[in-house]
């Protein structure tokens, strides 16, 4: 019976953080959808700590996650965050095991489930094994973490974060192909000829 309750909890932790990871596909930060994303926004840094406090005091998160409400739509976002979760709760030894080694078959397939392009998967890899300790700092350190912790390193790398995209991630979750949204175009202004005198 224990035994159970435990893996209930677990499994509700799961789902409490599901909508954490979904931050940049939906323009939230890091603490997700929820109430805490409506009253703080995006803004980053520990701000973001007390949006996660607000989504969790109030349970937000997940009636927003099963209502799709308070900025939790779904759209596939939440589809991939669960292959996300379920992937690193699963493989969770052997995703220690190559980031601590700098590549494997398990690493590929998360890097894959992060929305990760081809070319970027040896870099995640090399990543990983770089900065193993800021992503499971403790041997408490579970599946969630380092779920977590793989995408903030993501995120806080600029060449990961262009090739490792929430976006590309929902594309492939929904079965779809994923399309890089162009840039936004500049506005060039027409400059418009001085005025050289005045006309009588």
């Amino acid at each position: 019976m224990k035994r159970l309750s435990v893996l209930g909890i677990g499994t509700v932790a799961t789902f409490l953080a599901l909508g954490a990871a979904a931050a940049h596909a939906q323009g939230y930060g890091a603490a997700g959808c929820g109430l805490g994303s409506m009253a703080f926004g995006n803004k980053p840094g520990m701000i973001q700590v007390l949006a996660a406090t607000t989504n969790g005091t109030f349970a937000s998160q997940t009636f927003g996650i099963t209502s799709g409400t308070s900025n939790c739509g779904d759209n596939g976002v939440i589809k991939s965050q669960r292959e996300q979760a379920a992937f690193a709760e699963v493989n969770f030894q052997d995703l220690k095991r190559n980031m601590a080694a700098g590549g494997g078959e398990f690493l590929t397939s998360f890097a894959t489930l992060l929305g990760c392009e081809e070319s970027a998967k040896p870099a995640l890899a090399s990543m990983t094994q770089a900065k193993y300790e800021a992503i499971l700092p403790s041997e408490k350190s579970g599946p969630m973490d380092l779920l977590v912790g793989v995408k903030a390193q993501i995120k806080s790398d600029p060449s990961l974060a262009n090739s490792c995209s929430d976006e590309r991630a929902v594309a492939r979750a929904e079965g779809r192909p994923y399309v890089k949204k162009a840039p936004p175009a500049q506005s060039v202004a027409l400059s418009t000829p001085a005025k050289t005198g005045s006309v009588k």
